[in-house]
């Protein structure tokens, strides 16, 4: 079961496109979202609640001043 959980880790991600700095939780988060996993999934890569994981999706959008979870994902695909 752990083996699955950790196979896929995905690379972190830079605050390049941020004024605000990011968490490291934040930064967690944004690399498991930038492959497309959702919320849930993040929860439970990251041993967290899914609300936890939602704040934290939330917070990145406003320090990245997006509106929405798909823009965000491609402002984080066009950085890599």
């Amino acid at each position: 079961m752990v083996a699955e959980r950790y196979c896929f880790l995905p690379r972190p991600v830079t605050s390049a496109l941020t004024q605000e700095p990011l968490t490291v939780a934040e930064q967690r988060v944004l690399s498991y979202l930038g492959v497309g996993y959702s919320n849930k999934e993040i929860a439970w890569f990251l041993g967290k609640a899914e609300p936890t994981v939602k704040h934290q999706v939330s917070a990145c959008l406003r320090k990245f001043g997006l509106s929405s979870r798909m823009r965000l994902i491609a402002a984080l695909r066009e950085q890599a």
